[in-house]
């Protein structure tokens, strides 16, 4: 689960990294992939950081 603070933060980075692998079809290009890449790390970090432990209300 996410705080409801992160579902803006955690949408725009995800959505970003989509984009870029989709740039990367459409151009066929390495850099394009590799900062796809990056982006998704970026969204999985936003999801870490805006986490709910288990146990607490959301």
């Amino acid at each position: 689960m996410v705080a409801r603070e992160g579902y803006l933060l955690l949408l725009g980075a995800a959505g970003f990294a989509a984009l870029t692998f989709a740039a990367a079809l459409r151009f066929r290009s390495w850099p394009w992939w590799l900062g796809g890449y990056v982006l998704t790390l970026v969204a999985l970090s936003v999801a870490w950081i805006y986490r709910t432990p288990a146990g607490l209300p959301t």
